[in-house]
């Protein structure tokens, strides 16, 4: 069965839901690294990284979502 078309005020209710969700994924992803910025250890400095990287490709996302 075919899904219902979506009215515009729905799809930019959940656009919006979707951006701040992805903002806050970001504030706590920039959080978690600042917590490792002293650490010196492999496994904490891969973590860095992994957490960078997950910053970078939301960032990507939100620049491609309308507004």
């Amino acid at each position: 069965m075919p899904s219902p078309v979506k009215s515009g005020a729905t799809r930019i209710s959940e656009i919006r839901c979707l951006r701040r969700e992805l903002e806050q994924e970001i504030d706590w992803l920039q959080r978690q690294v600042e917590m490792l910025a002293d650490t010196i250890s492999e496994n904490e400095t891969l973590l860095r990284r992994t957490y960078n990287g997950m910053i970078f490709s939301r960032r990507a996302l939100l620049g491609r979502m309308p507004r």
